[in-house]
């Protein structure tokens, strides 16, 4: 299923009762999306993300998934993953200023080495999948946006900051 991606709504009070909360881009997605109902609390505080030792975003643990704030794909790209009983759900956007004619969604399963899989998505400036994923695995996604062309694609931002659904 792929919904399309929203306006983003407050963060207050998504977390109350829990010791940390989130706050910026990532505690607005998380309030949007259901805060502590949809993702449970936070483990700890949003953490720097580093790929090849280069700064490409900040990250953010909770007991039922995961949210990063991934600028190099838009200065306000959120990426969101978390599990509601057998499925899994992701979510990202918005790519502003960018937007494209398709997303490539990657899942890994993190229990299961070398085994992945990649979907095409409908393209715009966001999106959603949703998994059924019946058996206990945990899946990471990622996700990048690309324009088609004569030659195939173009895919301009490279792959998002990857996050978990547990």
């Amino acid at each position: 299923m792929v919904i399309a991606f929203a306006g983003v709504a407050p963060a207050a009070s998504a977390g109350a009762g829990c010791p940390v909360a989130p706050y910026g881009l990532i505690g607005e997605r998380y309030a949007r999306l259901g805060g502590a109902a949809t993702f449970g609390c936070a483990e700890r505080p949003e953490y720097d993300v580093y790929r090849n030792s280069v700064w490409v975003g900040r990250r953010q643990t909770f007991g039922r998934g995961q949210i990063a704030w991934s600028p190099s794909q838009g200065s306000t790209m959120v990426v969101a993953a978390w599990r509601v009983g057998v499925h899994v759900h992701f979510n990202w956007g918005p790519t502003n200023p960018f937007s494209y004619d398709k997303f490539l969604v990657r899942g890994e399963y993190t229990n299961i080495p070398g085994k992945w899989f990649q979907a095409t998505v409908r393209g715009g400036t966001g999106g959603q999948v949703k998994y059924g994923l019946p058996w206990e695995d945990h899946l990471r996604f990622a996700v990048e946006g690309c324009d088609t062309t004569a030659g195939g694609s173009r895919c301009r931002q490279s792959w998002t900051i990857g996050v978990i659904a547990p």
